[in-house]
């Protein structure tokens, strides 16, 4: 068995050590350390082996089954389904995620040098200059009085990848008459961030340890507070030991809610926070509590990544984010080998022997603010 929260493979987790040592001075090694220990003993992989099951035929015609029956992740209706009790779709969409594109000022360096910063204070990375009668698109200033700006190009020693957001004081520039309309800039999280999603586990595999497992997987945030960056441990506990628990570092950036090495495993179950509108709504989220979300559900997704002798580790699946936040909210993949290569003088190109995992992830609560439909309908 190879779970992607709890049993990772030997190849995910060469991928998943390269990317941390390229990011080691920025996150403590002793994060780093225990990050790469846990992942060291995840249970064994289920890798099967080039020989064909006789009951792929049936095997297959389950997964096909399961797909057509689980188009969206659990707990996710599309929103015409979803949609008739309350407001509208167009309205839902207007009142639970506001567009900043439509409401912007433009700013105008007023002094010889103006410092432009990674964050909203002093105490940031300055990553670019502007000089008097520059002009910036903004979204909005903080109570602190720095505007967030677009679009800034990081110089060759800053952290900044261009283009990105950027930050100038209010002491610096003058707003044009379009300012005042702007809504202030809240932070997207709370500081005390709680988060928790129900994780299921399927094994269609007669070489898997278990067929069936459960876990939690939470938030849990890191004692050390950095002006910018809200740093969360995301701990995944499987039920009755069926899995290895383990724990995923992340960090957020408090304002614009993205993690700060966004997709860098490359696999897309990996990316829990996408940070605000990462699409415009297509489907509701069904809390157990009864709330309705809006959310954005992705297309089909796809990852590869190659193992040991010829096995190549296929994900493919669904995830759908909150239009507010851009937090995951529930997720579905299946992942399957193919085996390229020869074995007892055949010769296999992407064969696929029938053994696959089905993983399911649903949001269960958390304190953060998310795109909750107004129920018009108790009025």
């Amino acid at each position: 068995m190879n779970n992607a929260e709890g049993f990772a493979s030997k190849s995910e987790l060469a991928l998943l050590t390269r990317m941390w040592s390229g990011v080691a001075h920025r996150i403590r090694a002793c994060l780093t350390c225990m990050f790469v220990c846990l992942c060291l003993f995840g249970l064994a992989a289920c890798m099967p082996i080039p020989v064909e099951d006789p009951n792929l035929a049936l095997v297959q015609a389950v997964v096909e089954t399961d797909e057509e029956e689980n188009a969206l992740p659990p707990g996710v209706v599309p929103m015409e389904q979803g949609g008739s009790e309350g407001n509208s779709p167009e309205e839902e969409t207007t009142e639970a995620a506001p567009d900043e594109s439509v409401a912007q000022a433009i700013l105008t360096v007023k002094r010889p040098r103006a410092n432009i910063r990674s964050g909203p204070s002093i105490d940031f990375q300055i990553v670019s200059r502007a000089v008097e009668g520059d002009t910036f698109t903004t979204t909005g200033r903080t109570d602190g009085g720095w505007w967030r700006i677009c679009c800034i190009e990081g110089e060759d020693d800053t952290e900044i990848e261009a283009p990105q957001t950027a930050w100038i004081s209010q002491i610096v520039v003058t707003p044009d008459e379009n300012a005042e309309t702007l809504p202030p800039l809240i932070p997207l999280f709370p500081e005390d961030l709680a988060a928790s999603w129900n994780v299921q586990y399927e094994c269609g595999s007669r070489r898997c340890a278990v067929n069936e497992c459960a876990a939690v997987s939470r938030t849990e945030i890191h004692g050390n507070r950095d002006l910018r960056w809200l740093e969360i441990n995301r701990i995944v506990t499987w039920e009755e030991a069926c899995g290895q628990d383990s724990t995923w570092p992340h960090q957020l950036d408090r304002l614009e809610g993205t993690e700060r090495y966004p997709n860098s495993t490359g696999l897309f179950f990996f990316n829990y926070w996408l940070g605000p509108r990462p699409g415009i709504a297509n489907a509701l989220f069904h809390l157990d509590s009864g709330e309705k979300i809006e959310v954005w559900c992705s297309d089909e997704q796809e990852a590869e990544v190659a193992e040991e002798s010829g096995w190549t580790t296929v994900y493919s699946g669904l995830t759908c984010h909150d239009v507010r936040t851009g937090m995951l909210v529930s997720m579905q993949y299946i992942k399957r080998w193919f085996f390229t290569g020869e074995f007892e003088g055949d010769r296999y190109d992407r064969a696929y022997f029938g053994d696959f995992e089905i993983y399911k992830v649903k949001l269960d609560q958390t304190n953060a603010l998310l795109a909750i439909v107004n129920a018009r309908a108790a009025e």
